[in-house]
């Protein structure tokens, strides 16, 4: 049986006087997400108010993440959530409201993980670092159609997201499934933390050694001082 503890933080940054970021743990349920307003903290806000009540209704009564109908219910329920941003931009007559959003639901020794743009989710397990999300962006695009190689795509900012809460064609949420064991950390953070830091510098600030809280405060800390150029966030879970 898998003790679960975990922290959050979030950061305005070193360059930026509001915070866009949000985030939302209910460990009780064993959901984490974190979501990423593009310019404003409206789309955020409708994502953490309530993508929360969408899911309990969904999955509430659903012990297997694995099996469907789990992953389709996550993914229509992240499709609610955009709907209602996009109509809420409308109402507004914005051109537009936009967010990120990554979670991850731990029910036993499994998780279920979703994502809509470029927030992530990492697993840290015996000092390896596994990225668990493909990032929806416009450099991400680019890298699978081969116009640009991989490693020549450091530095080069990710282009902003072509998947997100409030898109106007419909979200459609990339969903996969993860064994956990003693030991593990997960990461789900903003991309105020990996514009900053490459995934060999964010692997050992995921320390198990430390708490949650100490890792949280390690990761913040490095993206401020490699520029803190956004909002950043993170929610660290530790399974032991």
């Amino acid at each position: 049986m898998l003790t679960i503890s975990h922290a959050a933080l979030s950061d305005p940054g070193r360059q930026h006087e509001d915070n866009q970021d949000r985030w939302y743990v209910d460990a009780a349920q064993g959901l984490y997400l974190v979501s990423d307003g593009m310019a404003e903290d409206i789309s955020p806000q409708i994502v953490v108010d309530t993508l929360p009540g969408l899911l309990h209704t969904a999955i509430g009564g659903i012990d297997d993440l694995v099996a469907e109908p789990a992953p389709r219910q996550v993914r229509g329920a992240l499709a609610v959530v955009s709907r209602k941003v996009r109509e809420e931009s409308q109402r507004r007559a914005r051109e537009m409201l936009g967010a990120t959003v990554v979670l991850a639901l731990v029910r036993g020794a499994r998780a279920l993980v979703a994502h809509l743009g470029d927030s992530r989710a990492y697993l840290l397990r015996a000092g390896k670092l596994e990225r668990l999300t493909r990032d929806h962006s416009a450099l991400e695009r680019m890298i699978e159609l081969g116009w640009i190689k991989a490693e020549d795509a450091r530095g080069r900012g990710n282009g902003g997201p072509t998947r997100y809460a409030g898109m106007r064609d419909e979200a459609v949420a990339d969903v996969r499934c993860v064994d956990l064991q003693a030991g593990d950390r997960l990461l789900l953070c903003s991309d105020g933390l990996t514009e900053m830091l490459d995934d060999e510098v964010i692997g050992p600030l995921l320390d198990p050694a430390l708490t949650p809280e100490q890792n949280c405060e390690r990761l913040v800390a490095a993206a401020n001082a490699a520029g803190g150029e956004d909002n950043i966030t993170v929610v660290v879970i530790a399974l032991v």
